[in-house]
């Protein structure tokens, strides 16, 4: 489950004490160093919240000089969340007096005002408009027990009115006092997720982890892709899935989703079979993506580009689960077009999840922010901060900010939106994760070469779009390559024809959806290669982004500058530099 960090009013007024003031003050602009979260008291005794109460019970915001003392730390802005639920309680009729009272507050401290928007939870008004047979609300209705939850459904087109209804109203009585708004998309906390039951804030209704595509825009939506698919030919379906559907309206979700619910429920022993379930699950996290960006579009009607994000969920250390649906390579592909920053959560240094987002970020060109989703301590914190500029980042959220400023002073300089020197990436197999596979040894395994070398990780999307090239990386090293579709094993041929080497750790023979083994037979590829292989190959060859050593001593250069993080319990001397246990060191090489 998504673990959100909660700071309460209380406390961000409180604890700024307990952080020793700086000599002067501290600008945490160059990276928009920000937190969280007001107002979240306000929404769970609103209409709509988990804690719901009668009136209009305001949440004060922290004192002034409380966020004055934390802007003169480097704190730069401070969210309040804005729930449509919770300020239109009635049709057309709209209060702001909760979010205006916290606008003044944060710029009296000196602060920018950014609105993290909550329009994915219909108003309870009009919920009770629909339940009495209005057809202006569709709910999201689950594939396992066919009940619906209290999420907007994103594949009813009225959805996207009424998140314009919100903006426009927000942007008319609020925009002169807003520096940052979030497109708001789907998931309990309004990121890149489908629903999942997080009863903490808000009445989410009968929600669950897993398939939410039952109503009936989902099912014309899914049918619709499937014919685009396969050139509305239904004979061409058939013929891949092994199915009879006589007329396009049989064709639908697999009806193996049902309760229990299962991550995938549909055998993969068949070709047919890993087909039918690939079509539905690669379409099943791209209708999400493409409502975020209908989100994104949307909210750019009202906000300039350079006030706009949004949050496509997380990583969950690695790879979210795939009933998740938060494929964050995808949505960074979308949010390229935009210009647009994109704030990603569980960023806290487990390293292979980190790359996963940031590689993606670089490649289509998108800013990225970076959010923890959970608390951490100063170890974790330290780590979270090196992977981040490792990875990339140029932007830092904390819901922590009073116990973490320190740490972000020291270290926040080495965020510069450039990732680390490297000529090595690790294939993230998105397609053996499509079908239900375990990805925890190449989580574990790219944990341990970690220690020898930095590294990008692309993930199938990337390869197909071209970002495997032989003037980039040297190697790629695959941990788990049971199934890999075609298009992309010919991309992983072309670069290997181009010199490049192919590393595939175990015994297991690379197979195509079909079944079909891998036929690359060039030198260039290894099979059953270990971290000993691949350190003799990059040894002779001195890949950037390479040092070697087994230490606990992470390192990353970008140009002259080396940055090394000592991940080990006692101080370590590494590049002539004394590191103490879990800090972060630098040095400028020739």
């Amino acid at each position: 489950m998504i673990v959100r960090a909660v700071v309460t009013t209380l406390l961000a007024a409180s604890a700024c004490s307990s952080v020793a003031a700086s000599e002067k003050p501290f600008d945490g602009r160059p990276w928009n160093v920000s937190t969280g979260n007001l107002s979240v008291a306000f929404i769970r005794q609103s209409p709509i919240g988990a804690g719901a109460v009668p009136g209009y019970v305001m949440e004060p915001p922290p004192s002034v000089e409380a966020m004055a003392k934390m802007k003169a730390e480097g704190l730069i802005a401070y969210e309040d969340y804005v729930a449509w639920g919770a300020v239109e309680r009635k049709p057309d009729d709209w209060q702001w007096q909760q979010h205006i009272a916290v606008a003044s507050a944060v710029k009296r401290a000196g602060l920018d005002y950014v609105v993290y928007v909550w329009a994915h939870f219909p108003p309870a008004w009009l919920r009770e408009r629909a339940a009495g047979g209005g057809n202006e609300l569709t709910l999201m209705k689950s594939l396992n027990t066919g009940k619906e939850c209290n999420f907007f459904s994103i594949f009813d087109p009225k959805t996207i009115e009424h998140y314009d209804h919100f903006y426009k109203n927000l942007a008319a009585r609020m925009g002169d006092k807003i520096d940052g708004v979030y497109a708001c998309v789907l998931g309990p906390y309004g990121e890149g997720n489908y629903p999942l039951y997080v009863p903490d804030w808000v009445n989410v209704g009968p929600s669950h982890e897993g398939y939410w595509a039952g109503d009936r825009f989902a099912l014309i939506a899914f049918r619709d892709a499937m014919k685009s698919k396969y050139g509305d030919d239904l004979k061409a379906l058939n013929n891949a899935w092994g199915t009879t559907h006589a007329t396009w309206d049989d064709v639908t979700p697999p009806k193996e989703i049902g309760e229990p619910f299962k991550p995938n429920p549909v055998p993969i022993d068949t070709k047919e079979n890993r087909r039918r379930w690939l079509d539905f699950i690669t379409w099943y996290h791209q209708a999400l993506i493409d409502f975020a960006e209908k989100s994104v579009k949307v909210t750019l009607k009202y906000f300039p580009k350079e006030k706009v994000r949004t949050k496509p969920g997380g990583n969950a250390g690695g790879v979210n689960p795939i009933a998740w649906g938060t494929y964050c390579p995808g949505f960074a592909k979308m949010a390229g077009k935009y210009g647009i920053t994109m704030q990603p959560a569980d960023c806290h240094g487990a390293y292979f999840g980190d790359k996963w987002v940031g590689t993606s970020y670089q490649f289509y060109g998108v800013p990225l922010a970076t959010e923890p989703a959970s608390l951490l301590d100063e170890k974790a914190f330290t780590r979270r901060m090196f992977s981040d500029a490792s990875a990339g980042a140029a932007q830092h959220f904390t819901y922590e900010f009073d116990r973490h400023a320190a740490n972000i002073r020291k270290y926040i300089h080495l965020y510069t939106g450039k990732p680390g020197d490297t000529e090595i990436a690790v294939l993230c197999p998105t397609t053996l994760y499509r079908l239900g596979g375990d990805l925890r040894p190449t989580i574990s395994w790219s944990n341990q070469l970690r220690d020898l070398s930095d590294f990008d990780v692309l993930d199938e999307l990337l390869v197909l779009d071209g970002a495997l090239r032989n003037d980039r990386y040297k190697v790629l090293v695959l941990f788990q390559a049971d199934f890999i579709d075609q298009p992309v094993l010919d991309k992983i041929d072309s670069f290997i024809a181009g010199g490049g080497t192919v590393l595939v750790a175990g015994r297991t023979v690379p197979r195509n959806v079909d079944g079909q083994p891998w036929r690359q037979q060039k030198v260039a590829y290894r099979r059953g290669a270990t971290l000993a292989h691949f350190k003799k190959l990059a040894d002779a060859n001195k890949f950037r982004g390479y040092d070697g050593l087994a230490d606990g001593v992470w390192t990353t250069r970008r140009g002259t500058q080396l940055i090394m993080l000592n991940t080990t319990a006692k101080a370590v001397v590494a590049q002539d530099v004394e590191i103490p246990a879990h800090e972060i060191a630098t040095k400028n090489l020739p």
